[in-house]
């Protein structure tokens, strides 16, 4: 019998024949406000893992064939309409975010964001909407989702040895979602792949809904799909990656990043798994090279001009970043420390930035506040005071060295500073609503927060942030409204109905409230009934096991 591992539903490089267990959960991560939390059956997980990894996901890099390498046609297709294309996205980052390995960092997700506009303003696919996010995992993966959302592992940014190399990868994902590529799998065998597709909206549906036979809708409709799936990607698999390869390195080029990069990082794991067959990495096992693909990477190379990239200091900062926050354990903490001072005390570090900037968050997180300032102030020495992580750490750094009420006021007011002088980063705004919550100052946190341009009004955290202040001034019917709208946005729609029927019931604010409140219940009930109605819908089309 096999050991049960942990499952993610967007890891696709998991052996699907493992037998699975996996809890689902959304967590408004404050006190005072519900939890949600249901599992699922272990053969639904294998189901939806081998209907995502055969329908939805688009392999990332590899690169280049000459001159002449084939395209699909024109980028588009009437099967499923960029709108559509878009809905499935979210459906399944309302499943990603829930999952105790996406990284919901700040940093990182600003820095990849940053990074991957960059290559974003160099494509063909400027105008789509694209969303980078972090998974926090050593397994050097990459990964592309419906409707522009990109993951990106911890492990490949750490072992990226440029930012150019991490940027190939990026360039890659975005070429899939440049060529629609899930949009015309459906149009190449349109049969087939609308079921599979039908399928998994299906089991994303009946996973969130609250039927005691969820469950078996769920796998019914799943299986029903895979066979189709198998075939359609066997079928289509090799000439995408190839069109990827050809669009990924035009826009890196375009970028202005180092275009050997490219073949430099994939020449680098292939012979290393060469060496360790067994340890391959996994982007490679869900994306697999060849020799021929690696020599049309450096063929393409040598065609055009290269130029060298220097990495930025974003990129040094978020690699350090990421070496504390990979493994989220204590001892992580205290390994990371130490391979910091030792670099310092060997001149082994890369960017003496970026170490000490990691040595200060390692020691923050480990309870060492005073050496944690001396740290960040030795990196804010050598980067000056215009690197938003650098200065959110040293407000971070102060605040938790302060020891007087005025200590605690200038900590507060230096946050606040930074958010001026940063007016659209929103780690710096997440940054400075945390301290305003540690300090108390909740009325100064939702003046701020109904204010600022940098936190979406459209995103889960700006919901909690805003119902843990309005929780603590004892304001419920703004308390449970807001939480209401941030299960609302994480797809929980029967938890997101329950709170405003609890903002309803507490009836303590104003009229104008009050009607926004009955008004987004009536909305809410009405979708929820929809979608119920669909799932039935949905399963009645599909055949039974036994063929009838």
């Amino acid at each position: 019998m096999s050991r049960p591992v942990t499952f993610s539903l967007f890891e696709l490089t998991v052996a699907i024949g493992t037998n699975h267990r996996r809890v689902y959960h959304t967590n408004a991560h404050f006190s005072g406000f519900p939890r949600r939390r249901s599992t699922v059956k272990t053969s639904f997980l294998r189901a939806v893992a081998l209907t995502v990894a055969l329908t939805l996901s688009t392999p990332p890099v590899a690169f280049a064939q000459s001159n002449q390498l084939p395209s699909l046609g024109e980028a588009g297709a009437d099967d499923l309409s960029p709108a559509n294309e878009r809905k499935l996205g979210e459906s399944i980052m309302r499943e990603v975010i829930s999952d105790p390995s996406y990284l919901p960092d700040p940093d990182t997700t600003e820095y990849l964001n940053k990074l991957g506009y960059q290559l974003v303003a160099a494509s063909n696919a400027r105008h789509m909407d694209f969303t980078f996010f972090c998974v926090r995992d050593p397994m050097i993966n990459a990964f592309a989702l419906p409707g522009g959302f990109v993951g990106v592992h911890s492990g490949l940014i750490l072992i990226a040895q440029t930012e150019s190399e991490l940027a190939a990868v990026m360039g890659h994902e975005i070429g899939h979602i440049e060529q629609r590529h899930i949009a015309r799998m459906l149009a190449k065998q349109r049969e087939s792949t609308a079921i599979a597709i039908g399928a998994l909206l299906l089991a994303l549906l009946a996973a969130r809904s609250n039927s005691s036979s969820a469950g078996d809708l769920t796998q019914a409709a799943v299986l029903g799909g895979q066979a189709a799936a198998v075939q359609q990607q066997l079928n289509f698999s090799r000439e995408a990656e190839r069109e990827a390869d050809r669009v990924g390195f035009q826009t890196l080029q375009g970028a202005g990043f180092d275009v050997t990069a490219m073949a430099t990082f994939f020449g680098r794991m292939e012979q290393n798994t060469r060496i360790y067959e067994s340890a391959a990495p996994a982007y490679l096992r869900t994306h697999p090279l060849t020799s021929e693909r690696i020599a049309d990477m450096q063929a393409r190379v040598r065609e055009v001009h290269t130029k060298q990239h220097p990495d930025s200091l974003d990129f040094q900062l978020v690699r350090a970043r990421l070496k504390v926050l990979q493994d989220d354990s204590l001892q992580g903490a205290r390994d990371a420390r130490a391979s910091f001072a030792g670099q310092l005390a060997n001149r082994t570090t890369p960017s003496e930035a970026g170490t000490y900037y990691g040595l200060a968050l390692a020691n923050l997180k480990l309870g060492d506040n005073a050496q944690a300032l001396e740290n960040i102030v030795a990196a804010r020495k050598r980067t000056g005071t215009g690197v938003a992580m650098v200065e959110k750490l040293y407000a971070q750094a102060r605040f938790a060295n302060a020891r007087t009420p005025q200590e605690r006021d200038e900590a507060v007011q230096f946050a606040r500073d930074t958010t001026n002088r940063f007016p659209i980063s929103r780690l710096i705004a997440l940054n400075y609503v945390e301290i305003l919550n540690f300090s108390s100052k909740h009325e100064e946190a939702v003046a701020f927060l109904r204010d600022q341009l940098a936190i979406s009004h459209s995103e889960p955290k700006y919901y909690e942030l805003l119902a843990r202040s309005y929780g603590a001034l004892n304001k419920q019917t703004l308390a449970h409204q807001a939480t209401g709208e941030l299960y609302a946005l994480m797809g929980a729609m029967p938890a997101a109905i329950e709170q405003f029927q609890l903002a309803r019931k507490a009836a303590d604010a104003d009229f104008y409230v009050l009607s926004e409140v009955d008004a987004r219940l009536r909305q809410l009930t009405q979708q929820l009934k929809e979608q119920r109605e669909e799932l039935a819908r949905s399963a009645r089309r599909q055949p039974q096991p036994d063929g009838k």
